[in-house]
C-alpha cells in the first residue's frame, strides 16, 4: 500500500508493508535523485566550498554556510572576530525563526487546529495568521540584512562576512523587533494552548543533540550528546553513527552501530538542553502545561516554538548591542599543510549537519556531509512502525504514518546523498 508524502519539502511516499490486511511495516520511500554537493567540490578552493554548500537547502543554506566556514577556520587555525561571530550568530537564529514558523504554521497547525484544510484554518483564524505572517516577514527582513538576501545566504566566508550590514537597516530591525516579539508570543499561545488527544507515543528511541558546557543552547559544536553521553562529532559518526544504504530508498539512513535509530533536532534539543532557554522562554512553555520531556514525536511543535521565541529574545539582545559597536571585518586564509581535517556541526532547524573535509593546499580533497533529514529516517519509520502496525492497513494508518514525518519537518532534497558504488567481478 502506497501514498504520497505531502506537506514536506522535496519528493517521497509512504510504503506500508501489509500481512493479512494489517500494517506489519512502515518505510518512507525518498526517490529524488542524489545531487552530488560531496563530489562538486572536490578541488575546489576553500572559500567556494562555503558559498557553493549554502545552495544544498533553500531552507537552511545558513546553516551550510556556517558550519562549512567554521569547520575550515577550526582547522586552519583562523581566528574571527567575536563581534563577526555574533554577526553570524543572529543570522543563523533569523534563519531558525524563519524556518520553525514556517514549519508550525504551515504544516503543523491544520491537524493541530483540527482544520480540514489550511485554507480553511486562515479562514477560521485570520488573526493568528497574520501574527505568523509578521514574524515570516520580519525574519526574512533580518536575514537580508544580516546575509544579504533570505536564502541561499551569500555573506559568510572563511574569516568573517563579506559585508557589514549598515547601521540604519540594522537600526530598523531593532525598533521593529519589539512587536514581532509581540506578534510571535500571540501566535505561539494559541499554538501551545491546544492539546492534541490522538498523539502517538514513541518508541524508546535514541536522541542526540550537539554538547556544550556553557550556558548557551545548542548551536555550535565540535561535541556531540547521545541521551547524554558526550563525544566528539569524530568519534560519533565514524564509530557510533553508521550510514547505511536501503532498497527502497535513494537517502542513507543512519543507525547507532548500525542497529537502533536515533533522533536529531528540535525534539532532541529540547528534551536534553530545556535548562539552558531563558527563563523567560520556560515560564512561558509551562504556563500552558508544557515542559520536557516531550514524550511524542508529533509534540515537537512546542520545541519549535520555544526554541524560535528564544532566538527572537537574543536578537533582540544582538541588535542592541549591533547598534552601538564598531564591528571590523578582516581575514585571510592561510595555506595548509597536505591531509588537513576540518570538521565541525550545526543545530540546522532539523537537527545536527555535520561537515568533514580533507584538505590539500587549500583544496577540497575529500567531503563529508551529513544532514538532519538522513539521520532521522530510520526513526521515522521506526516510530511509525511502531504506532500503526497491526492496526488495519487503511487510510486512517496512512494518516498517522504521514502526521508522524511531517513532524520530523523532514528536508528530503537535502537529505539524498549517494555512497561509492563497488562492482566486483569474480
Amino acid at each position: 500500500m502506497k501514498a504520497v508524502l505531502t506537506r514536506v519539502e522535496g519528493e517521497g511516499g509512504i510504503l506500508v508493508v501489509e500481512r493479512g490486511g494489517y500494517v506489519e511495516n512502515v518505510f518512507y520511500e525518498i526517490s529524488e535523485a542524489p545531487r552530488f554537493f560531496e563530489y562538486i567540490v572536490v578541488g575546489r578552493n576553500a572559500e567556494r566550498v562555503v558559498d557553493i554548500v549554502s545552495r544544498v537547502c533553500g531552507l537552511c543554506g545558513v546553516s551550510y554556510s556556517l558550519v562549512a566556514a567554521e569547520a575550515f577556520e577550526k582547522c586552519l587555525g583562523i581566528e574571527v572576530d567575536p563581534e563577526i561571530r555574533m554577526l553570524r550568530a543572529a543570522l543563523h537564529l533569523a534563519e531558525r525563526v524563519k524556518s520553525h514558523v514556517i514549519h508550525v504554521f504551515y504544516m503543523n497547525l491544520p491537524e493541530i487546529a483540527q482544520a480540514k484544510s489550511f485554507a480553511e484554518f486562515l479562514q477560521r483564524n485570520p488573526q493568528i495568521s497574520r501574527y505568523a505572517q509578521d514574524v515570516l516577514m520580519w525574519s526574512r527582513k533580518a536575514m537580508e540584512v544580516f546575509g544579504g538576501r533570505f536564502h541561499n545566504v551569500v555573506n559568510i566566508k572563511i574569516g568573517g562576512v563579506y559585508r557589514v550590514p549598515d547601521k540604519s537597516d540594522v537600526e530598523k530591525l531593532e525598533k521593529e523587533i519589539a512587536t514581532v516579539i509581540k506578534a510571535f508570543t500571540e501566535f505561539a499561545s494559541f499554538v501551545l494552548s491546544i492539546k492534541p488527544s490522538d498523539v502517538v507515543q514513541n518508541v524508546k528511541i535514541h536522541q542526540v543533540s550537539l554538547y556544550s558546557s556553557s550556558s548557551e543552547y545548542p548551536h555550535l559544536s565540535d561535541r556531540v550528546s547521545l541521551d547524554g553521553d558526550v563525544y566528539s562529532v569524530a568519534e560519533f559518526y565514524k564509530s557510533i553513527s553508521r550510514a547505511m544504504q536501503v532498497q527502497y530508498s535513494t537517502a542513507l539512513h543512519y543507525r547507532v552501530k548500525g542497529v537502533e535509530s536515533f533522533v536529531v533536532g528540535p525534539f532532541a534539543r529540547f528534551n536534553q538542553s530545556y535548562s539552558k532557554l531563558s527563563k523567560e522562554v520556560r515560564d512561558f512553555v509551562e504556563m500552558y502545561d508544557w515542559s520536557p520531556p516531550l514524550h511524542s514525536i508529533m509534540h515537537s511543535y512546542v520545541a519549535r516554538i520555544a526554541e524560535a521565541y528564544d532566538a527572537l529574545l537574543t536578537l533582540e539582545k544582538y541588535l542592541d548591542t549591533f547598534k552601538s559597536s564598531a564591528i571590523t571585518n578582516t581575514s585571510s586564509i592561510a595555506s595548509t599543510k597536505s591531509g588537513a581535517v576540518c570538521e565541525y556541526a550545526v543545530e540546522a532547524p532539523r537537527g545536527i549537519l555535520y561537515h568533514r573535509y580533507i584538505v590539500d593546499i587549500g583544496k577540497v580533497k575529500i567531503c563529508d556531509i551529513i544532514t538532519p533529514t538522513a539521520q532521522n529516517l530510520a526513526a521515522m519509520s521506526d516510530i511509525a512502525t511502531a504506532a500503526i502496525r497491526g492496526r488495519k492497513a487503511d487510510a486512517s494508518s496512512i494518516a498517522i504514518a504521514k502526521r508522524i514525518a511531517i513532524s520530523f519537518d523532514p528536508c528530503i532534497s537535502c537529505s539524498v546523498h549517494a555512497l561509492p558504488v563497488k562492482i566486483i567481478t569474480a
